[in-house]
């Protein structure tokens, strides 16, 4: 069975924009729950991050414009989950007029938030946040967690809408294989290690040792326990969820790898490095990263038939940079052992030739083949 073309359970269109939608809201619901106490956590770390914070906010909101469109957006996103909540509890005429109307409404609600925020500093307000999670173990925990808490209702959806069972969401084997998420870890750990040494060999980047314990250890342990759960979720979603839906409706899994990889990209166009790069005009470059990333998982996923390998590459790349060699300003503040500078032309050839080592050495691994799951 392949892991991207199953035809079993509640596949209709309308049933991945109902769970879409259902998990976008579950998801700012939850993160919104989680990082209420920020402001708290910020005051009592340090006072000035606090102040800093209420007026990043603050700069966020421009005039009335701004303030219509985010009440136009609001209103939008009530009236979408009312037509949701509509198409899952009927059928026929209702349910495809439901549908539409949902359609319609998630484009005008993302509009309208995207114009309405045109106007903000980003980049102060993730500049604070980076700061606050810097300071504090517990906001960075915090963080990471807004993540997989996403995931319930997703999984809800997966469940009861879709009516597949949530080990279909992440492979195609018969049982979740533990033994390729480890292995798709350590692989990432061992291939990225060689090429740093490579790298600061051949006087290609400069890496400092600035490892000073303390904090060190505590952010260790946080990154260990969390990351693996941040990387799984936006395997789950985009390589998992999405790929599977879109393969399904467009007929095409290359199609949808390409769509994925895209919206997996535009994830992370409010990070630091992606800010610094649209300052500096070299955001194309700098975004290219995050699509060849996303377009490589997508390829393991489908050598290996199931997430696992590329959750275990995931977790391990950006544990890697948090724990061992993180780089300046970047989107994982922590206290690493070794620290490098950022060059958008290096970093995108060699984040490449990473991926092409990785992607490579699954598919010799595997037997060049995912005819059979064990």
């Amino acid at each position: 069975m392949s892991y991207f073309e199953n035809e079993f359970g509640e596949s209709r269109w309308w049933s991945w924009v109902a769970v879409t939608w259902l998990t976008f809201v579950g998801w700012v619901i939850f993160q919104t729950i989680l990082l209420f106490p920020l402001p708290i956590i910020a005051n009592f770390t340090d006072p000035p991050l606090f102040d800093a914070l209420m007026t990043a906010f603050s700069g966020t909101v421009s005039a009335e414009d701004s303030q219509l469109l985010n009440t136009i957006s609001m209103i939008c996103g009530l009236a979408v989950t009312a037509a949701v909540l509509i198409i899952v509890t009927t059928d026929g005429q209702v349910r495809r007029v439901s549908s539409w109307l949902a359609l319609a409404g998630i484009i005008i609600c993302f509009a309208t938030s995207y114009l309405a925020s045109k106007g903000a500093d980003n980049s102060a307000v993730m500049n604070v946040l980076t700061q606050i999670m810097g300071a504090s173990p517990i906001a960075f925990a915090l963080f990471l967690l807004t993540f997989p808490v996403g995931l319930i209702a997703l999984y809800v959806g997966q469940k009861k809408i879709h009516k597949r069972s949530l080990l279909a969401l992440h492979t195609a084997a018969s049982k979740f294989r533990w033994v390729r998420l480890l292995q798709g870890f350590l692989l990432t750990w061992i291939v990225l290690g060689v090429f740093a040494l490579g790298a600061e060999a051949l006087g290609i980047i400069q890496v400092q040792y600035v490892f000073a314990g303390g904090k060190f250890w505590i952010y260790a342990l946080i990154s260990l326990l969390f990351i693996p759960l941040q990387s799984a979720t936006e395997e789950i979603v985009f390589r998992g969820y999405f790929n599977q839906g879109l393969t399904h409706l467009l007929k095409s899994k290359w199609i949808a790898f390409v769509v994925t990889s895209f919206a997996f990209m535009a994830l992370h166009l409010s990070n630091p490095e992606a800010l610094d790069g649209a300052a500096s005009g070299t955001l194309p470059i700098v975004m290219s990263g995050y699509f060849f990333f996303g377009f490589a998982m997508c390829l393991i996923v489908w050598i290996d038939d199931g997430l696992e390998t590329a959750i275990g590459i995931h977790a391990g790349n950006n544990c890697f940079a948090a724990i061992i060699m993180n780089y300046e300003n970047s989107v994982l503040p922590t206290p690493s052992i070794f620290l490098t500078g950022t060059d958008p032309v290096k970093d995108s050839i060699s984040t490449v030739l990473v991926l092409a080592t990785l992607v490579g050495i699954i598919w010799v691994w595997r037997n060049g083949v995912r005819r059979r799951v064990l």
